[in-house]
């Protein structure tokens, strides 16, 4: 359904909404407050709204959030904290004003995310390497087995249309010292694709759970020619972004 200032007035109707667009409207700069109230809203569109400034609290379904080529896109209501631990996946491309807490948010919460490289890697990655490699040591108060947030900063050399429509796959190759995961394992969830973009970050999680050996190696690749990992990071998987 198109977004339009309107449907305050269509209240009654809120609980039938699932799906929610706003596009190209160069007007706003905040959406209304009443979005909250769209109890069965997943997922949420919102792209070329290059005035808009802030986002208000969101619906707990929420699930899915797009707000890509959103310029002036800085700040998330403070109290959408706890309904952004529901979100799956965000895709904030080229939003390259979005303030560091709002940054932070996203990265914590959603279980797979896009979002400008600012000048350095998140420093809530406790594991960092440039290139596509890096190589993890445990300690002991690692638990046998744990959950990983992965992230890639993604340069992309050169750029074509139907590529950029197409979207992008992560793949990760996992070493543990004893025994190699070979297979090229594809991040993402369902049908929600990456979009191919400049000196964004792709964070996403690690599906398996990896036993805490000595140490790791975790091998990060794009399947696309166009496209090299820069720099690349893991972080532990807080209990927020253990989705059921």
């Amino acid at each position: 359904m198109p977004y339009s200032e309107s449907l305050e007035t269509y209240s009654h109707a809120f609980d039938y909404i699932t799906e929610l667009h706003v596009v190209c409207d160069q007007r706003i700069r905040e959406l209304g407050p009443w979005i909250k109230e769209m109890s069965r809203l997943r997922k949420l569109v919102i792209s070329g709204c290059t005035k808009l400034v802030s986002l208000p609290q969101l619906p707990d379904s929420l699930r899915y959030l797009e707000a890509e080529n959103c310029e002036s896109l800085e700040r998330l209501d403070s109290s959408s904290s706890s309904s952004f631990e529901e979100v799956v996946g965000a895709n904030f491309g080229n939003c390259f004003k979005l303030k560091q807490e709002a940054r932070e948010l996203i990265i914590r919460t959603c279980r797979f995310a896009v979002l400008p490289a600012g000048e350095q890697m998140p420093v809530n990655f406790r594991w960092q390497a440039r290139g596509s490699s890096l190589s993890t040591k445990w300690n002991g108060t690692d638990p046998p087995t744990i959950p990983l947030m992965g992230c890639v900063l993604l340069v992309v050399k050169e750029v074509g249309d139907d590529r950029r429509k197409e979207g992008l796959d992560v793949y990760y190759c996992i070493e543990d010292g004893t025994t190699t995961t070979s297979v090229r394992h594809r991040s993402g969830i369902h049908s929600q694709r990456f979009p191919v973009l400049n000196e964004h970050l792709y964070t996403f999680e690690i599906e398996e759970k990896v036993s805490c050996g000595e140490s790791s190696i975790f091998e990060f690749e794009v399947r696309d020619k166009t496209c090299e990992v820069r720099e690349c990071g893991l972080n532990l998987v807080t209990t927020t972004l253990i989705h059921v």
